[in-house]
């Protein structure tokens, strides 16, 4: 609900303050007053775009402010997607500033404009004759039957099931495309995997194989390397070893004569140590190094299947072959399982689209319901306003396809002969009567459903006498439900109000300025009287304004 509107700087207005209540409150003034520029300032609030040259005072920012009263809105989702500090009593600012630039705030917090659009359609309903009619939005048509229909909680268990299944819909499709595009990848793949798998290529150190098989080319060398190697050192009388024997004994017998003989006799006992123990282990190699021609043969095969793999897949080491590997039986898993994980998302599918089924028939069958009780309602709201030959008809399909609210298309026809032909809205139906269809679907809409602000700026137009008493009579019974502001130019519609409001021009000093003032009983029963004999009121115009206000 609209709790307040501050203008500053805009247009023709300086500075006004405006507090507003439950229930209708009326405005009123002479043509060209500015009514519609305080509309125009509303309208910046609910996210418009500014104009060039609406600053008053071209050196200062305009600022227009509401504030709104909407714990009963359930806004909170909007606030939070929106990122923005939710409060039960929000005010919403827009500044225009004088190089042009505007900007926007809710609670501080600047936003898009956008945003504030989204926000705001929640808060505020502006309707004039001109205005593009709702009722032939899919949208606003679905709302108003599913409001009398008390489909809100279904249709919002429905929408949660739908969502999920069109997600699960997107990857069942992207899934069957990747397993039809991936079959032949996939013997490609399962055959490199099972040629890798058939080296075990942890068993293999690819740098050690190498050495070995370089080995085994020299091995003679080797062989003929070691065998002199010990001769020479091991040889009676002239090896190594025995002339070294030979010294150390000669230097152990002068050892005792003085230190350093002493040290050179520990050093050749050392070394003697060192070369028997080379002796030894030379010895045992050459042992071991008996020649088969067959482990020759299998490692150099090992070897050049190791070569063929990574000359394939243009790699450097085994390391890299064994991850490669790794990623392919990743690959490869992943393929194998996309079909059992295809037929467990069709099952899921499957699931979802039996509890939408049920779901869809609920809501269907809550509508077909509620259509005759919205046809009736509104056409007795239309014979009030003389419309009595105005009739409505709503014709409502259920499909085989799953849509975002149910399985349905409404389709909202008039007739203002009586029945006898029936036809889209905007083509059978004149502005003012326009504006009396919608006047009538948001009363019957009212007693279901917590709607914005509504702002009727001058629905009346080009109507009188019992016309004007009637729809006088219909928006004091919708404003029992809701919030209403209206602009009007007939007495019969401005005595309803709970509250009214006079926008009226002055002049001080060649400067011209719109303002706005709360009129108390005597002010209203004036005004009232004016509008409806005109300036200034005769005595019995007075009188004939007290007793509609009822005073």
């Amino acid at each position: 609900m609209l709790k307040n509107l501050h203008i500053k700087n805009y247009a023709l207005i300086q500075k006004i303050d405006l507090d507003f209540q439950s229930g209708m409150t009326i405005i009123t003034g002479e043509t060209g007053a500015g009514k519609s520029i305080m509309l125009g300032g509303l309208e910046l609030v609910m996210g418009k775009r500014a104009q060039q040259g609406l600053l008053k005072n071209q050196e200062i920012k305009s600022v227009v402010e509401a504030s709104f009263e909407i714990g009963n809105y359930e806004l909170k989702h909007l606030f939070e997607r929106e990122d923005l500090d939710y409060e039960d009593h929000s005010i919403i600012r827009r500044e225009l500033l004088p190089n042009g630039k505007s900007r926007a705030f809710v609670n501080d917090t600047p936003l898009r404009l956008e945003s504030l659009t989204k926000l705001t359609e929640n808060l505020i309903d502006i309707h004039s004759q001109h205005q593009t009619l709702a009722l032939n939005q899919k949208e606003f048509q679905f709302s108003l039957i599913d409001a009398l229909a008390n489909n809100m909680e279904v249709i919002k268990q429905y929408k949660e099931d739908y969502n999920q299944y069109i997600k699960l819909q997107e990857q069942y499709q992207t899934a069957l495309s990747k397993l039809e595009n991936s079959k032949k990848e996939l013997e490609y793949k399962s055959f490199q995997l099972e040629e890798l798998k058939s080296v075990k290529l942890e068993e293999i150190n690819q740098d050690e194989l190498e050495l070995h098989l370089k080995k085994l080319d020299h091995i003679e060398e080797i062989k003929l390397t070691l065998g002199e190697t010990i001769l020479r050192l091991d040889a009676e009388e002239t090896g190594i070893l025995e002339a070294l024997v030979q010294i150390r004994n000669s230097f152990s017998k002068i050892s005792d004569f003085d230190n350093a003989y002493r040290e050179i006799s520990e050093r050749l006992e050392s070394s003697l140590l060192e070369l028997q123990d080379i002796a030894q282990e030379i010895s045992s190699l050459s042992e071991k190094n008996d020649f088969d021609p067959s482990e020759k043969e299998s490692l150099q095969e090992t070897l050049n299947q190791l070569n063929i793999l990574m000359i394939k897949h243009k790699v450097a080491h085994t390391e890299e072959l064994i991850e490669l590997r790794d990623a392919l039986e990743h690959d490869v898993t992943d393929l194998t399982f996309l079909e059992e994980n295809i037929e467990k998302t069709k099952q899921h599918i499957d699931v979802l689209e039996k509890k939408m089924m049920q779901k869809s028939e609920v809501i269907y069958q809550n509508r077909l319901k509620a259509i005759p009780k919205l046809v009736e309602q509104v056409e007795n709201i239309l014979s009030r306003l003389s419309m009595k030959d105005t009739k409505l008809r709503i014709e409502i399909r259920h499909l085989e396809k799953f849509l975002p609210n149910g399985k349905d298309i409404l389709d909202f026809q008039i007739s203002s002969d009586g029945g006898k032909r029936f036809g889209n809205i905007k083509q059978f139906a004149s502005g003012g009567e326009l504006s009396r269809i919608m006047l009538a679907v948001k009363t019957v809409l009212s007693k279901y459903k917590k709607l914005p602000t509504i702002i009727f700026d001058e629905i009346d137009a080009g109507i009188s006498g019992d016309v004007a008493q009637n729809m006088a009579e219909v928006l004091k019974e919708l404003s029992r439900n809701m919030q209403l502001i209206v602009i009007t130019h007939l007495p019969q519609i401005a005595v309803m109000g709970n509250r009214h409001f006079k926008v009226y021009k002055t002049k001080f000093k060649d400067e011209i300025e719109t303002n706005v003032k709360l009129l108390s009983k005597e002010e209203r029963i004036y005004e009232i009287a004016e509008m409806l004999e005109g300036k200034p009121p005769s005595d019995s115009a007075l009188r004939h304004a007290k007793h509609l206000l009822k005073l």
